[in-house]
């Protein structure tokens, strides 16, 4: 169709892209804007039917009685390991070490470059 193809001037664009030009910008807003809603989950599937949190699960961060205890046990365990090793002189941390190399640089290789 010439008519459409016809702009002010030679070979510039037609007239019609003025009305067109918002539509687009309109269009690829409300596309962004649902893709962003989808994204973060707030569109209304599932089991929240409309509420803006889903509801949290029955049992989520409620720990069992023996769980807890366990984890009782385990801190003052550690506690207890904690204090021995505050107790102990400074001398006494090298007998958890390795030997050190041939070439007298600690195992770990941290040591000073010949």
């Amino acid at each position: 169709m010439m008519l459409l193809d016809t702009g002010p001037g030679t070979g510039s664009f037609p007239w019609w892209i003025f009305l067109i030009m918002p539509l687009m910008m309109l269009g690829m807003g409300l596309m962004m804007w649902f893709m962003m809603r989808m994204m973060m989950g707030m569109g209304g599937h599932g089991g929240s039917h409309g509420s803006p949190d889903p509801p949290a699960p029955t049992g989520a961060g409620q720990a069992d009685s023996s769980e807890v205890a366990s984890l009782r046990q385990q801190l003052a365990e550690l506690q207890q390991r904690l204090a021995t090793v505050e107790a102990r002189p400074r001398g006494q941390d090298d007998d958890d070490r390795p030997p050190p190399d041939e070439g007298g640089a600690p195992a770990s290789g941290k040591g000073e470059r010949p």
